[in-house]
Order: C-alpha cells, then sequence, then structure tokens
C-alpha cells in the first residue's frame, strides 16, 4: 500500500508544474470561438413613425427576443454572425410584427482585455406582419451594423449591437411604389463560448 502512495505521490509531482504551465485557452480550444446567445432588441419598424431614427418614436418601438451564433476569428479577425430576432411586442399596434433571419461575415476591428468592438454586414431575410389586416411579406434584407461585446468570464461575454437593415423590396401598401423599409435599433444580450 505505501508503494502505491508513494508512486502516485510522484506522478503527481512530476506532472502538476506541466499542467499549471499551460493556459486554459491553449489547453481547451483551438483558434475558432463558438458563441451562442440571446438577445433582448428595441426597433424603429420604420412603420407609423415620422423618423427613422432609432432614437426617436419610442413608443412605436418594436421589442422582441432574438438568438445569436458566432464563429470568431474563422481567418484572422474574419468571423461570421447569425441571428434571428422576433419583433412581437409594443410597437405603434394594431397588430405590426417584423422577424430577420440573417448571416454573414463580421470583422474584429479592436480588441483590448475584455472588450472587443466588431463591424459585421449580414444578408437574408425579413418578414412583416402589417397592422389593421393589411398583409404580409417577406423581403430580402442587407443589415450592416456593430457590436461590442465584454468578456465577463473566459465563457461569458455581454453584447450590445446597433443594427440598421435594409428592405430592398418592400412596398408599403398594395398598389404603392417599391420604396423600402429601413428597421433600426440595438440589442442587449449575453453570449456563452461552447
Amino acid at each position: 500500500m505505501m508503494k502505491k502512495l508513494c508512486l502516485l505521490a510522484g506522478i503527481v509531482l512530476l506532472v502538476a508544474p506541466s499542467v499549471r504551465s499551460q493556459s486554459r485557452e491553449a489547453a481547451t480550444s483551438g483558434a475558432h470561438r463558438l458563441f451562442v446567445g440571446g438577445e433582448v432588441s428595441t426597433f424603429n419598424p420604420d412603420w407609423g413613425c415620422v423618423s427613422a431614427s432609432p432614437f426617436n418614436c419610442w413608443n412605436g418601438h418594436l421589442v422582441g427576443l432574438g438568438a445569436v451564433a458566432d464563429a470568431n476569428h474563422v481567418w484572422k479577425n474574419l468571423g461570421i454572425e447569425g441571428e434571428a430576432r422576433w419583433l412581437n411586442w409594443a410597437g405603434p399596434g394594431l397588430g405590426l410584427k417584423e422577424s430577420n433571419y440573417l448571416a454573414g461575415p463580421r470583422y474584429q476591428l479592436f480588441r483590448k482585455a475584455n472588450l472587443a468592438l466588431y463591424a459585421k454586414g449580414l444578408l437574408g431575410s425579413s418578414h412583416i406582419t402589417r397592422p389593421l389586416n393589411l398583409g404580409e411579406g417577406a423581403y430580402f434584407t442587407l443589415a450592416p451594423g456593430g457590436t461590442a461585446e465584454y468578456g465577463l468570464t473566459w465563457r461569458m461575454v455581454i453584447r450590445v449591437e446597433y443594427e440598421y437593415q435594409i428592405w430592398t423590396g418592400f412596398r408599403g401598401l398594395p398598389g404603392e411604389p417599391i420604396n423600402g423599409l429601413t428597421p433600426n435599433g440595438f440589442s442587449f444580450g449575453v453570449g456563452y463560448r461552447l
């Protein structure tokens, strides 16, 4: 029994310094970092508001939830982001809802300690349900934006982002010309590193 304890103690003494010398990040991850998370969003829907600014028409903003996934540093500072957002609450009322399903590249502009800033350019599909049963539709969407992330722990980040959406083929009401729609706003959320 004493031989086994001495052998075990010897192994621990030999292995312990080498385990301590490696960082947790190097031991448990590769170059890619995959985050998944959730967000709360407030967007000016660009419907029923005099101004499309995200700082105006607060009583007309749509509020909703979103899911996001980021793969950072796929190639150098370039990564990929995908998001889905459902803006189903508040707004000007009468049944207006918007949802988005977007994906595209994101680029890390700055990193210092736990703070990182990203620029992104997403594209995909957005859906609107117009108020007063005036119809619904899905539209191709371009969405440039920016994200700030702050690492709380090695696995958890908080994030704030601004996104400006361009719905190129949107037509307000039947018979009107195609003039596009530009919903834009802010999202606040958390991400978890897998």
